[in-house]
């Protein structure tokens, strides 16, 4: 516990090949985190191994991006204790702040030190498209909370190690971590994530924070969980809540304002999310509205889309039978009389409204990418799916992108999810209604959509009756799904 001791440690680390070293220091870490010597004492000590911890948690994200095939079992698991080792050491710091034996200043280092280690493994997480930590973001709430009721959120901070500099507040490093989360790095290459990350830390000053409501404010954080768009406008949120705006920062971007290394589509990507897409929602042309109906929810999506599958297969049976002389002319099978009621299908490939979900109609503008909506009284939330649903047309899966008051409706972005949609019950699941809506499976970059839920990279589900997937990629997590790239099991 003497400085001359964990000075002889890490020397002797650094003859160690890199992984060997990261698996001593990963458990040393994890030691450290049940560790009952006072508080006090440990601060300096975890303070000294943050430097090694973020070389050896750099070394082993080079190591693992460089290998051909990010997806085999060594480079995941020299991704993940990568992740590990920042996880850890933020988790012990978080521990010394709810120790509460601490004093202001101590505190306020104990602080800075996990935020900065939290943001620098959310980045890491983002890299390898693992889910981004809930635990993580449950404490970064616990330690602003504690800096704001101590008043340390705006207090200079000096650090002397590199990486930490550029932050001279607490304050500075929560937002550095709320910009990059906002910007839902998942769905950008990995190159680009590295860009959104030195993004947000050089521009994390041009992110507005609150305690209260303000107009152009589009994004939440309930310090519970990761922060995202508002999910309805002017809905009631957790006491405590903070609102997010990025509308000078995404303008800055859409002006070119702002030097980045970012691909130019995805910086126009970036900073039309966080300006609420409000240049497509005023791209909304004159002209007559196309009525239409969305379907909210993982539940009521994947019930609906088995349903039309199960009456699909009746109608191709049907219809084999009635071409079978053998049998009787009027003999065929039929769906039930409470099947039809519900689904109410014109064809086999031509559905009609369902009798629940939200009555809406389609609006004309000008991107190929999204689809605007308006309705006076939405039940959706932003970032849930939904199936929309128009008549004599084949339905259609989209994601609820965002949503906006204007005069006596709501206007809704729709995006559309391309691909042919199959769905699957999960063999040996939990939950007797838990899915598996799987996008494009005969094509070279299949997707799965999967109730929310804490899944893995590297994680095998077995599909009733169908085949193996493997989880390859997240690209999008909210509290009402994941979506991952897939792979099969050969």
């Amino acid at each position: 516990m003497s400085p001359e001791s964990l000075g002889g440690w890490i020397k002797s680390l650094s003859a160690l090949p890199v992984a060997n070293a990261a698996n001593q220091l990963n458990h040393t870490l994890k030691q450290l985190n049940r560790c009952d010597a006072a508080e006090a004492n440990l601060l300096p000590l975890l303070i000294n191994l943050t430097p090694l911890t973020l070389h050896l948690a750099n070394g082993l994200s080079n190591a693992a991006r460089s290998e051909s095939d990010k997806a085999n079992s060594k480079a995941l698991k020299v991704a993940k204790l990568g992740i590990q080792l920042l996880r850890h050491l933020g988790l012990a710091f978080c521990h010394l702040v709810e120790a509460k034996q601490l004093d202001a200043g101590q505190n306020q280092q104990a602080i800075f030190y996990a935020l900065q280690l939290i943001g620098y493994c959310l980045r890491s997480s983002a890299l390898f498209y693992e889910m981004p930590s809930t635990t993580l973001w449950k404490k970064s709430g616990m330690l602003y909370s504690i800096a704001g009721e101590q008043q340390l959120l705006k207090k200079p901070m000096s650090s002397k190690h590199q990486e930490f500099k550029q932050h001279p507040t607490i304050e500075a490093v929560v937002k550095r971590n709320l910009l990059f989360a906002i910007g839902s790095p998942n769905r950008y290459p990995t190159t680009e994530i590295d860009q959104i990350f030195q993004l947000a830390n050089r521009y994390r000053d041009r992110l507005e924070i609150s305690s209260k409501a303000k107009q152009g404010f589009g994004f939440i954080w309930n310090l519970g969980s990761e922060p995202g768009p508002l999910p309805r406008p002017n809905c009631t949120l957790p006491l405590g809540s903070v609102y997010i705006g990025c509308q000078s920062l995404g303008h800055a971007l859409q002006l070119g304002e702002i030097e980045t290394e970012l691909n130019p589509n995805m910086q126009t990507k970036l900073a039309s999310h966080l300006t609420g897409y409000g240049n497509i929602f005023a791209s909304v042309a004159i002209g007559p509205p196309m009525p239409a109906h969305l379907l909210e929810g993982f539940v009521a999506v994947s019930a609906h889309l088995q349903g039309e599958e199960k009456l699909s297969k009746i109608m191709n049976l049907s219809s084999q039978l009635s071409r079978n002389r053998s049998l009787a002319r009027d003999m065929s099978l039929v769906p039930l009389e409470h099947e039809k009621n519900f689904y109410k299908p014109l064809n086999s490939s031509i559905i009609s409204f369902p009798e629940h979900g939200t009555s809406l109609s389609l609006l004309r503008n000008v991107s190929k990418q999204f689809l605007v909506a308006e309705s006076p009284s939405p039940n959706c939330s932003t970032g849930d799916i939904g199936l929309l649903c128009r008549e004599q047309q084949p339905a259609r899966l989209v994601i609820v992108r965002q949503q906006t008051l204007y005069e006596d409706v709501t206007l809704i972005l729709l995006e559309p999810i391309i691909g042919s949609v199959a769905i699957h019950d999960i063999e040996n699941a939990g939950d007797n209604s838990q899915k598996a809506i799987v996008i494009g499976m005969e094509t070279v970059k299949p997707e799965i959509l999967l109730a929310n839920g804490r899944y893995t990279v590297g994680t095998k589900i077995n599909l009733l009756y169908g085949k193996t997937v493997y989880l390859t990629a997240c690209v999008e997590s909210n509290p009402w799904f994941a979506r991952f790239r897939i792979g099969f099991d050969s």
